[in-house]
């Protein structure tokens, strides 16, 4: 019967709940687990089996759990679970319930909602999760436009939503009672039914410039990892340690999305990586020459 308890573990991320170790074990049973410290109390009726390592995702579950049927992780956390550009290195916990339930678990952000059925959600890493239409839908009350703006292009990149599922999902907000978002309304208006990701995108651009020069095309969207943070880089040649971003100049920046830039700057280049940034006015010339030289140096380098 333990067996059975552990296998439900090893399916949640190292947790159970108390409804499901009751299907297996006696009550009786279930204290006696949790006496001997089999079972760990990670939140009220969720426990932790014993020598489960404990992350973020289990932290995150355990709240989902907690909270209920229907509940899911939404916003800054559900966007770290898709992995969306700027929102990997997210720690925190936050979840949304359905309408009124007005849960309150320490430590975790709880919204609610009175849009949260099936079409809303769905599980990524075994985790109950909005979908990522309404995740980005969501973001538009927590994060800057700029922010949201290269999630979403990350998004469709990456193919996990598209123009036309997110309309759907932010018309279905609407109709049921909450309020458009303006910036996501802009977004969608600012992409029609041709726009590809990165059809507009320095990226494009800068890979036909390279590809003219005879260079070497750098490894899209590659994800780096720094004391246990994660960063999505616009590209790199990892074999040499050369990161390449793109930055954009308009007024949604904010001091906030400055702070990110310069700190994941600062953590690549103390673990040794060398970053190029481009804009949209850098001359072709000026492109091929840094990502040359770079190149140049870093193959020249013993240490790389």
């Amino acid at each position: 019967m333990l067996d059975e308890l552990w296998a439900i573990g090893r399916r949640q991320h190292g947790l159970v709940t108390r409804r499901q170790a009751l299907t297996v074990l006696t009550r009786h049973r279930v204290e006696h687990q949790l006496a001997i410290g089999s079972l760990v109390v990670a939140r009220s009726a969720i426990y932790r089996v014993a020598g489960a390592p404990e992350t973020w995702e289990q932290a995150l579950l355990a709240s989902v759990l907690c909270a209920g049927d229907g509940a899911a992780a939404s916003f800054r956390s559900a966007a770290a679970l898709w992995s969306l550009r700027g929102f990997e290195a997210i720690t925190d916990l936050e979840i949304t319930t359905p309408a009124r339930r007005r849960t309150r678990l320490e430590g975790v952000i709880v919204h609610d909602s009175k849009v949260l059925d099936e079409t809303h959600r769905t599980l990524r890493n075994r985790i109950p999760v909005t979908s990522v239409a309404r995740t980005l839908c969501d973001l538009t009350a927590v994060a800057t436009p700029r922010a949201i703006e290269r999630a979403l292009d990350d998004a469709l990149r990456r193919r996990l939503t598209s123009l036309r599922r997110l309309r759907t999902v932010f018309d279905d907000l609407a109709n049921r009672g909450r309020r458009r978002s303006t910036v996501m309304r802009a977004l969608l208006e600012a992409r029609g039914s041709q726009y590809h990701p990165g059809g507009s995108d320095p990226e494009r651009r800068f890979l036909r410039v390279l590809e003219v020069a005879g260079l070497p095309a750098p490894v899209p969207q590659h994800r780096v990892v720094i004391k246990g943070r994660t960063f999505r880089l616009d590209g790199a040649y990892p074999d040499l340690m050369i990161g390449v971003e793109f930055d954009g100049f308009d007024y949604h920046t904010s001091r906030s999305d400055f702070d990110y830039d310069r700190e994941r700057d600062r953590l690549l280049e103390l673990a040794g990586w060398l970053m190029l940034h481009f804009t949209s006015r850098t001359p072709d010339a000026v492109i091929v020459r840094d990502v040359s030289e770079a190149r140049r140096l870093r193959s020249h380098d013993p240490s790389k």
